[in-house]
């Protein structure tokens, strides 16, 4: 949608009862048609059937969902003002109490964020960096000894590096999930970030009065998370007594979030323990899913494989043999190879919201305070108006050579892999990092490849993962 046709649009005011909507059934409403683990993709399909603006009934409640990448950029730009999270978002994470800077609105989520972000600025990470090599070194060590099986299902080993990557980064406690086969931590995060998933679309909360075996293993996770998460508060309160000093200058997340201790800053255990939850859940999950996506496109391509490698050993050469900060950066066809895979393959192909007050939308549609909405991030990125051979996996397109060249049309702006406007994702950068730092790693290390197995399908559950995934890692010969 150009600007001038959105002008127009204003113009052309509609309000919910003008939306068209999908079939659905007496009473449920579309309800049935949306509890599949292909959630996102029967949205984009509907908005392909009845446009880039419908409502879906969900057993009586209506939601908006949205398509237009200038009506969605409009929306993530007027967050938290005019945009919050979903009421059923913030209440189940109420309800198990870890509700932290993902679910919680207004002057909570200002707080909670501004504690967050000092963690992820350009120093801090740059700071971080030893911990990152010495990281992706025990996974190459893992993957290293895997090396005579036939097929790997490669996501679990990416989802330990993750949860050894922030659980160091948050509260400065490695994990090691890498060097053991234990499952631990890992084991209880994946539980629960399906389960949230699930809630957050029931209509009726069922688990007050009746409990099945799904929400009966969701408490034990979640006690057995805070747990281990309220431990190692306690340990960081007694660091920031033996040294004050950290208060001033923390090195991890956690100790920012304890040392703030006037009367408006200061977070309660429950909201530690959100926060931490939070981000574990988002670091381990979405940059796991973004490798695992790469992976998946990268196995199919050897001539890929190949650029990834001579551009990493040109940087290695030019940093004394390794890869050090300055040199991730220096990876841009690596980069171009992420960024192509969020395209097509974005972590977060959608996202919630609701209206605060009632609102215009750029299109012309007028909604009232309290509407739930599902914007669709990705499906711009998909529309061959947007990209040259929108189907087609070309890592070159995002080079500045191939956009001022004959990857036109290219539009950046029509899909959100990272969301945008205030509550823009915070681990954006960190998670390049992880990326660039594991790809570079496997491509020089390993031949990689797909085996005869069953089709990789997607799989929605709050992100977007590969389900099936199965890799082959061929070990390469010295001197290859």
């Amino acid at each position: 949608m150009t600007e001038s046709v959105v002008r127009e649009n204003q113009l052309i005011k509609r309000t919910l009862d003008d939306l068209p909507q999908p079939k659905g059934w007496p009473l449920l409403g579309n309800f049935l048609q949306l509890q599949s683990k292909k959630l996102h993709q029967v949205l984009e399909q509907w908005c392909l059937e009845y446009g880039n603006t419908y409502k879906i009934d969900i057993a009586g409640l209506l939601f908006v969902v949205i398509a237009d990448p200038v009506v969605v950029k409009d929306i993530l730009r007027r967050r938290p003002k005019s945009f919050n999270r979903t009421a059923s978002l913030e209440r189940v994470f109420k309800e198990l109490g870890i509700h932290g800077v993902l679910s919680a609105n207004g002057e909570s989520w200002k707080r909670q964020r501004r504690l967050i972000m000092p963690a992820f600025s350009k120093k801090s990470l740059a700071s971080f960096f030893p911990l990152l090599e010495q990281t992706t070194e025990r996974l190459r060590l893992r993957l290293v000894k895997k090396k005579g099986q036939d097929t790997l299902a490669i996501h679990d080993d990416l989802r330990r590096f993750t949860v050894d990557i922030t659980t160091s980064l948050v509260f400065g406690h490695d994990t090691r999930l890498l060097e053991h086969d234990g499952d631990g931590l890992q084991k209880h995060l994946e539980v629960i970030f399906p389960q949230l998933n699930s809630r957050t679309r029931m209509p009726f909360p069922y688990w007050k009065y009746i409990k099945f075996k799904k929400d009966r293993k969701l408490d034990q996770a979640l006690i057995e998370v805070e747990k281990y998460a309220l431990k190692i508060v306690e340990q960081t309160r007694d660091e920031l007594q033996f040294n004050p000093q950290l208060a001033d200058a923390p090195e991890t997340i956690l100790q920012a979030m304890v040392a703030a201790s006037d009367d408006n800053n200061r977070l309660t255990n429950e909201e530690l323990f959100a926060n931490i939850l939070t981000l574990l859940l988002a670091g381990e999950d979405t940059t796991s899913n973004l490798i695992a996506w790469m992976l998946y496109f990268i196995s199919q391509r050897p001539d890929i494989q190949c650029k990834i490698n001579e551009e990493a050993e040109q940087i290695r050469l030019k940093h004394k043999g390794q890869i050090n900060v300055q040199g991730l950066d220096e990876l841009t066809y690596l980069e171009a190879v992420a960024r192509e895979t969020l395209r097509l393959k974005s972590t977060a192909p959608m996202i919630s919201a609701e209206t605060v007050d009632q609102v215009t939308l750029l299109d012309g549609t007028e909604l009232p305070a309290g509407t739930g909405l599902f914007l669709m991030t990705r499906l711009g990125g998909l529309n061959p108006e947007h990209f040259k051979d929108a189907e087609q996996f070309r890592p070159e397109r995002w080079q500045e050579e191939a956009v001022a060249a004959e990857a036109c049309p290219h539009k950046a702006t029509s899909h959100f892999p990272f969301g945008g406007g205030a509550r823009h994702c915070p681990g954006e950068t960190l998670a390049f990092m992880e990326t660039k730092m594991v790809i570079a790693m496997l491509c020089q290390q390993f031949d990689i490849s797909q085996p005869e197995s069953p089709p990789v399908v997607e799989e929605y559950a709050i992100t977007m993962r590969p389900k099936n995934l199965q890799i082959c890692l061929q070990l390469k010969t010295v001197g290859k």
